[in-house]
């Protein structure tokens, strides 16, 4: 390579450097800034997530990174407009080097590149305190957000207020009926409807003394509901089988007892407030309008086995219902042949065993009656609480008749009235007088 050559590219290579190192400055300047701005952000964040503890602080080192680096991009892009190319570097080189232009013309062609220039010093320097510090004071801030003792807020549960037991108890059992397709989805819907409509209010007022009474009266209202239907489902089961089962040897009466006894428990479950399902109330609606008498055996089969689905399904829906068990066994109708177990009476049997259920109603066996003991009393084989006897008595009334009576006389005269007002002073007032009136 020639000198011409040479030097040619020694002032080339020296004019890019000083454009790269003023470049880099300016961007350099605009970085720092952003990573102090990102450091502080960085640090507030750290302690809310140290504190709130509703994310993990690697998401937030996360997002402190991507800021950063975010920060490289808009510092380029906003002091690009500054950023020198090397022609311009070159102008800026030459007037440091007082050379006149000689890059400028030997560049255009129109003269000679000077010799290089050993140890060629550039007329901008490095003054690397200022980023340094920033870098170091940033990274030393989120260092402190990282281990500073900070303790985790304590978070307050918002009070729930749960709804009273009476709603609970009904909403569960129409989950039950609902699951179990016992009852018509339009009578499980409107007493939906009556438990939203309770539910309405603010949940501040759902313990008050008349949302209480409200709630317990749909609780009843709907209970009674279930068990007229269960009744009613027994009831007609019992008569449909038992005119299946009999057939023609069954006596006209008995057959006319057990058709008005299905008729009425029809009737009763197509008016009452909770009906059975839909492919059953269609069965019941086809009886009524085809007559009992007028069924076949096989029709009178099937409705008492859809009758005893039915049922079954809907026990199986109120198994965790032992108030509403209760009630079920209750049921009186007749009995269920020669098996084990309480007989239920019939058309031509007695009224069956005497129940042994547990009643709504407190049985008074007189416990708390006192009595009165006629024969001498043994006090050593009395127990605590045993009368031991009555006696009967009179006040005692003085009846010595009485006259008037003096009232009394005056023992001494009143003083007052004198001339001179007599004074009691005490003795220290007594002391005060003399001093002052000698």
């Amino acid at each position: 390579m020639s000198a011409e050559k040479r030097s040619e590219h020694f002032w080339q290579m020296a004019s890019r450097r000083l454009a790269r190192r003023i470049n880099f400055g300016w961007w350099l300047d605009r970085w720092t800034g952003w990573v102090l701005g990102s450091a502080l952000v960085g640090v507030v964040a750290l302690l809310l997530a140290r504190w709130l503890m509703l994310v993990e602080v690697r998401w937030v080192w996360m997002g402190i990174g991507a800021l950063m680096f975010a920060g490289v991009m808009v510092a380029w892009g906003m002091e690009r407009r500054r950023f020198e190319s090397a022609v311009m570097a070159r102008v800026r080189l030459e007037d440091a080097l007082g050379m006149r232009s000689r890059l400028s013309a030997a560049a255009a062609g129109v003269g000679e590149w000077p010799e290089p220039r050993e140890g060629l010093e550039f007329p901008v320097r490095w003054r690397w305190h200022r980023p340094v510090g920033v870098i170091l004071f940033s990274g030393l801030m989120l260092w402190v957000a990282v281990l500073v003792p900070i303790s985790a807020r304590e978070v307050v549960e918002k009070r729930v207020i749960e709804k009273p037991t009476a709603v609970k108890e009904v909403e569960q059992w129409m989950a039950e009926i609902r699951k179990e397709e016992a009852v018509q989805e339009e009578s499980v819907e409107e007493v939906e409807k009556k438990v939203a409509d309770l539910l309405k209010r603010p949940a501040e007022n759902w313990y008050e003394h008349g949302s209480l009474e409200a709630a317990g009266n749909l609780k009843e209202q709907t209970g009674e509901m279930l068990r007229e239907l269960a009744q009613n489902l027994a009831d007609a089961e019992q008569a449909a089988s038992a005119l299946q089962s009999a057939g023609a040897g069954l006596p006209q009466a008995a057959k006319d007892a057990l058709a008005e006894k299905m008729k009425e428990a029809a009737q009763g479950m197509m008016a009452g407030g909770m009906k059975p399902n839909e492919q059953l109330l269609k069965q019941l609606q086809q009886m009524g309008a085809e007559g009992l008498q007028n069924l076949s055996d096989q029709q009178l089969k099937d409705l008492a086995q859809q009758l005893q689905k039915n049922s079954e399904a809907l026990q199986e829906a109120l198994k965790n219902a032992p108030q509403l068990e209760l009630a079920m066994c209750q049921g009186k109708g007749p009995g269920e042949g020669e098996e084990e177990g309480p007989g239920r009476g019939g058309i031509d049997r007695g009224p069956g065993e005497a129940p042994l259920s547990l009643e709504s109603e407190e049985t008074n066996l007189n416990t708390k009656a006192m009595e009165r003991l006629q024969a001498e009393l043994d006090v050593s084989r009395l127990a605590p609480g045993d009368m031991m006897g009555t006696t009967d008595g009179k006040h005692h009334v003085d009846e010595t008749k009485t006259g008037t009576q003096q009232g009394g006389v005056i023992e001494s005269a009143g003083d007052g009235g004198a001339a001179v007002w007599q004074n009691s002073l005490l003795p220290d007032e007594r002391e005060t007088l003399r001093r002052y009136f000698k």
